[in-house]
């Protein structure tokens, strides 16, 4: 063998080396958005949360591609995230799941440095920290907010009580219904009951709460199931008031489809609210992606779409002026740093299944 020979390598090792140098190559062009290589964002939300409206433009800014999923309750959303395995980036949820997704070690906290446009939320929003720490770290990015509550024909009532009273109320027996859910009905009714945390009750709190959903159940025509059946409910005269979980669409449907003159309580007592937002999920294959969606999504543009395409609260000023004016006039979603009415944001209460089982032990006493 000739000394040149020696000091060269052997060609099986020059052809490994110039593969994967070659591999390598393709692998930083992908990494640095080279070539056709695109990243890729996975959402799993609640309908109106990721319309091509925003979406798009989105694309074309981030160079991505977005994929949707949508659930139609909180708890086909749990499910779908449990089951997801890295499925998905992100989802939206209520405040109150997010206690729930932290236990089952499905989220992980947020980097607010990724999250500029969070300096855009209302007041509100900036001071309230419990629906969105834990041990005092960040995990949800709000949305939007509402309210459960009582939307009402006032052509047929006139104008009813600013208080939670008039779903216990002799006089319209038959004539309201509430939404087939456990935990907003206890929550409802201890707020009404006066109690300080209804989202925490007593043994002797929760024993108040069941007689009052008993008598509650007795005064209720039925149980709605969704916005279809509310807006069924009261359109066709068959209830001539409704706790609403959706309360902007419905006035917005009877007014403007039903042409009914409706109302909205302002229970003295107070409301609950609950605020839909963003959660970043573990094993997210796309976390700095997914965190400027929620970024982007409490910009200026896309909050005023989000406020004309739904008319739920604003969390930011800049939706505020998008709002329909009748709504705001009932609701006071343009208003939520001025509201005079006690608020207790949603959160996880002290027991769901105990909360479960009292809603189905009133609904079956007779």
């Amino acid at each position: 063998m000739s000394r040149s020979r020696k000091k060269g390598l052997p060609f099986i090792k020059i052809v490994a080396i110039l593969i994967a140098c070659t591999a390598i190559a393709s692998i930083t062009a992908g990494c640095s958005g080279g070539g056709s290589a695109k990243k890729t964002l996975n959402i799993l939300c609640f309908q109106g949360y990721a319309d091509d409206t925003w979406v798009k433009p989105f694309e074309k800014q981030y160079n991505c591609t977005v994929n949707v999923t949508y659930a139609g309750t909180v708890e086909e959303m749990y499910t779908k995230a449990k089951a997801g395995g890295g499925q998905y980036d992100i989802l939206s949820t209520d405040c109150g799941s997010v206690q729930r997704y932290y236990e089952a070690g499905l989220i992980q906290p947020l980097d607010m440095g990724q999250i500029p446009n969070t300096s855009k939320l209302s007041q509100f929003f900036q001071k309230n920290a419990d629906y969105k720490t834990i041990d005092g770290k960040v995990y949800h990015s709000p949305i939007v907010w509402g309210s459960n509550n009582v939307v009402y024909n006032k052509d047929k009532l006139g104008t009813l009580p600013d208080s939670w009273s008039v779903l216990w109320d002799p006089k319209y027996k038959g004539e309201v219904s509430v939404t087939d859910e456990a935990n907003n009905n206890v929550v409802t009714t201890a707020i009404y009951l006066g109690f300080k945390d209804p989202y925490n009750l007593t043994t002797d709190q929760l024993n108040q709460v069941k007689a009052k959903l008993i008598a509650l159940k007795n005064n209720c025509r039925e149980l709605t199931n969704g916005f279809d059946s509310e807006k069924n409910a009261l359109s066709t005269g068959e209830t001539l008031a409704s706790v609403s979980g959706y309360d902007s669409g419905l006035i917005l449907y009877l007014k403007n489809t039903a042409k009914m003159n409706v109302g909205r309580i302002m229970p003295k007592e107070g409301i609950y609210i609950w605020i839909d937002g963003w959660v970043l999920l573990k094993g997210a294959k796309s976390p700095d992606l997914a965190q400027d969606y929620m970024n982007y999504i409490l910009s200026d543009e896309v909050q005023i779409d989000l406020a004309k395409s739904l008319s739920f609260g604003a969390v930011t000023p800049a939706a505020k002026s998008a709002l329909d004016p009748y709504v705001c006039s009932l609701t006071d979603y343009d208003n939520i740093d001025n509201i005079k009415v006690p608020i207790f944001i949603m959160k996880n209460p002290e027991n769901v299944d105990l909360r479960t089982q009292i809603w189905n032990d009133a609904k079956a006493a007779s």
